[in-house]
């Protein structure tokens, strides 16, 4: 059952005026990590060009609590987003804002693009983010070739009371796993996997696209508003 926010704070409140010592509730704990990652999930890139149409389905999933997973799904998503992105890219990808426009229109609430110009500064944003609204991140990996989307992350303190921390790890998983390798090597992580903010350093890279000046050089994202 669910207590409303002001019954709780007067109950508090009560308990302290009598001189009650009042526990600290799990919720204002914070254990190191935050996890939106839910069982199910996860959904397989049923196409070469749908890497982005299959990180929105999975999104989606978290956000709604479902299980989707059908092919066609995921190309509808990846024709919206192509259709309503600024550019469009060569390999029938999806740019930043067509990612968002996609997510927005389906159902997954405000989103938007985030850049930044250093690394750890931009983990801090994308955890503050999830943090207070609850919901997944996508990432560009591959300068800005592929698409991943971030369940979680562990930060030495919690986002949503303190502006100073560090992003030490986060939760990934790539549409192509278990399968598609980069030089020979698996390159996407499996549902629910932990990488260290370092090991994510040599995925999640600047992106490379001269044609968009204001997202080339820069770590790009979507994040939840």
């Amino acid at each position: 059952m669910r207590i409303p926010h002001r019954f709780f704070a007067v109950a508090v409140l009560g308990l302290a005026v009598l001189g009650v010592s009042v526990p600290v509730t799990a919720a204002a704990q914070w254990s190191g990590s935050y996890s939106v990652y839910t069982k199910g999930s996860f959904s397989y890139q049923h196409l070469d060009y749908t890497c982005v149409g299959a990180s929105v389905q999975m999104m989606l999933n978290m956000v709604e609590h479902t299980t989707r997973h059908s092919a066609r799904a995921q190309k509808i998503y990846w024709r919206y987003g192509r259709d309503h992105g600024r550019y469009k890219p060569s390999n029938n990808g999806v740019d930043p804002v067509g990612w968002v426009a996609a997510l927005e229109y389906y159902g997954a609430g405000n989103y938007s693009v985030n850049l930044a110009t250093r690394y750890q500064a931009g983990l801090r944003t994308l955890a503050a983010r999830m943090r207070a609204t609850s919901r997944p991140v996508g990432l560009f990996v591959h300068h800005g070739g592929h698409a991943w989307v971030m369940t979680g992350f562990k930060s030495t303190a919690d986002p949503r009371t303190t502006s100073s921390y560090k992003v030490t790890a986060v939760q990934v998983m790539g549409p192509l796993y278990p399968d598609g390798t980069l030089g020979g090597v698996h390159y996407d992580p499996g549902p629910g996997t932990w990488m260290s903010s370092s090991a994510l350093k040599h995925k999640f890279t600047p992106m490379r696209w001269s044609k968009a000046r204001e997202w080339h050089g820069r770590w790009v994202a979507v994040v939840p508003n």
